[in-house]
């Protein structure tokens, strides 16, 4: 710890890393959802990255497998075998806002080791794998990276690797923004154009793995475990930094807002008024800020509009509208023929699957 705050970290906030712990599950809660080639956040904060349209063929659910200290943790199954082309590659990314990487000074003079540690295992049949990190800089928006190795057994491990500045870092800065400004890839396959051996900051835009590394979908039996990440200043590992669920909690909404139905009553969205006899507008307000304004999708076939005591149309959602980092407005059709401006509360039925989702993801 005296080393990490000799480098200028230690300390409370120290994680740069959101929902390290994978505690946080908005969309998916503890069902499992199956992986592809298209982009998809599983636990809250991390997503499937691939490349060159690898399909990563895999099922992923947040466990309750996992080590001393922890509750949960991020689980991957190979559920179908994939073979690799020579720029396939594939694993699980987290994207860290530029402008809370600025305590790493990249960009000047002082710019600070940053050391990442987490746990990871596999079943016995990938016992011995060995699978890559990516880390890398946006540094002025460019990506510049350094890559690592790590060997999984069928028992829990903790893993930590510190990448040092050079003179890329100290050069270049990371923009203070909402945008990209540090990524964490966890490679699971990488064909042999994109498998690298960068002990220094390098700058390359290809999604990398590490030389010599295994691919994970190549058998059915193939499991991977993830959980306890943290990503700290300074060149020396620190005990993984726990916090309170309703501070992860927010700290993910930042990000993704969900609203999700359930069997005992019935979820309230936003009130608003009927702008014309058969459309509705509500105002849902976020209960933090968001990144930036998001994008809405919803289950419209348990999107409901309460509009007396015992009026309750079954409605869809249109556009949305004025969306802030604050708040949005949603246009809701469907709606019975009423009366021009009369109130409403928009909500969803008790059958358990509808939501309403705001995303403003990096």
């Amino acid at each position: 710890l005296i080393g990490n705050i000799n480098a200028g970290g230690g300390g409370v906030n120290r994680n740069l890393i959101i929902n390290g712990a994978m505690n946080v599950s908005q969309r998916h809660g503890t069902s499992s959802v199956q992986l592809s080639a298209t982009e998809q956040y599983l636990t809250d904060r991390f997503f499937n990255d691939s490349g060159s349209s690898f399909d990563m063929k895999a099922d992923a659910v947040q466990s309750t497998d996992a080590p001393s200290g922890f509750s949960n943790s991020l689980k991957l199954s190979c559920d179908g075998v994939s073979s690799l082309s020579s720029s396939s590659n594939g694993g699980i990314s987290q994207l860290i806002e530029g402008q809370n990487c600025q305590t790493l000074a990249f960009g000047t003079s002082d710019a600070k080791p940053i050391t990442l540690s987490f746990y990871a295992k596999s079943s016995s049949q990938n016992s011995g794998h060995t699978y890559g990190i990516m880390f890398g800089a946006f540094l002025n928006g460019t990506r510049n990276i350094q890559t690592r190795g790590f060997t999984v057994t069928s028992s829990w491990q903790r893993f930590t690797m510190t990448f040092q500045p050079n003179s890329l870092v100290t050069s270049t800065g990371i923009n203070h923004n909402n945008g990209k400004g540090i990524q964490v890839f966890f490679s699971l396959a990488g064909g042999g154009d994109d498998l690298q051996n960068y002990s220094v900051w390098t700058n390359d835009q290809s999604l990398s793995g590490f030389t010599g590394q295994n691919n994970f979908f190549d058998n059915t039996s193939n499991e991977f475990f993830l959980t306890g990440v943290q990503l700290e200043v300074g060149q020396n590992p620190t005990t993984f930094e726990h916090e309170p669920v309703e501070r992860t909690l927010a700290k993910c909404q930042r990000y993704t807002y969900r609203i999700n139905s359930n069997t005992s009553d019935d979820t309230m969205i936003g009130a608003g008024y009927h702008q014309a006899t058969t459309t509705f507008r509500a105002i849902v307000h976020f209960p933090v800020t968001m990144r930036s304004g998001p994008t809405v999708t919803t289950n419209d076939a348990d999107l409901t509009l309460l509009r007396d005591t015992t009026s309750d149309d079954s409605v869809t959602l249109g556009s949305s509208l004025d969306e802030s980092e604050f708040s949005c407005g949603l246009n809701i059709s469907g709606v019975t023929s009423t009366t021009v401006g009369e109130g409403g509360i928009l909500r969803l039925s008790t059958t358990g699957t509808g939501f309403m989702q705001f995303d403003s993801e990096l």
